[in-house]
């Protein structure tokens, strides 16, 4: 069984699936989502351990993950090319599927280690709405549940998740309307797996 978004269910909004009919839940509530994040609450600075009173200087480190879709499943279906690269692992680099595989779930295994040491780590995450669909084709319940942990309160000082485009769309050569869309996707995707409250907290942004 694949993990189910935690807290997902905030008052009247309804609970989301993040796939329907075998595809990504990418629309269909973009009212709700218009609630839940356009607001002006505080969201870092309420929580964070920092005294900022004190910092002259910093440096900020986000790591940006995707894999494209590819119709090379057996008859032509559309698939992650991370599946690709384990179905095919004599091909160039597939061989390091794995590895990949293990750099998308790692930041769920490093941050809870460094914050169970006392350590005061800082990561914001660009993960595209393509990525999370392929941990689901793959049933990489291992993968999603490493990430829906960092969701959780203790983390919320350590983890900043950025909002991104649905694809891999380079912001600059995309119509604006379709920009407008590939963000909804996106956030509508990400509230299904991490719920409503995860989403609220998404502020930044990274283009492609």
């Amino acid at each position: 069984m694949i993990a189910s978004a935690p807290q997902q269910k905030v008052g009247q909004y309804p609970t989301l699936e993040d796939t329907r009919s075998g595809l990504p839940n990418i629309c269909g509530h973009e009212q709700t989502i218009s609630e839940i994040t356009n607001h002006s609450d505080r969201i870092f600075a309420p929580r964070t351990n920092l005294d900022l009173s004190k910092i002259t200087a910093g440096f900020a480190c986000a790591l940006h993950m995707h894999q494209p879709s590819v119709p090379a499943g057996q008859n032509g279906e559309v698939i992650s090319n991370l599946q690709r690269m384990f179905e095919n692992p004599g091909e160039g680099d597939n061989h390091n599927a794995s590895v990949f595989a293990w750099c998308y779930q790692r930041m769920g295994e490093w941050i809870p280690e460094l914050v169970s040491k006392g350590e005061n780590p800082r990561i914001m995450l660009d993960y595209s709405g393509n990525l999370f669909w392929a941990f689901r084709q793959m049933n990489r319940t291992d993968i999603i549940e490493k990430l829906q942990l960092l969701c959780e309160p203790q983390y919320q000082p350590h983890v900043e998740w950025l909002g991104t485009m649905w694809s891999h769309a380079v912001v600059p050569s995309t119509p604006i309307p379709d920009i407008k869309l590939h963000i909804q996707a996106w956030q509508h995707h990400f509230a299904a797996i991490f719920g409503y409250d995860a989403l609220k907290r998404v502020k930044g942004f990274s283009p492609p």
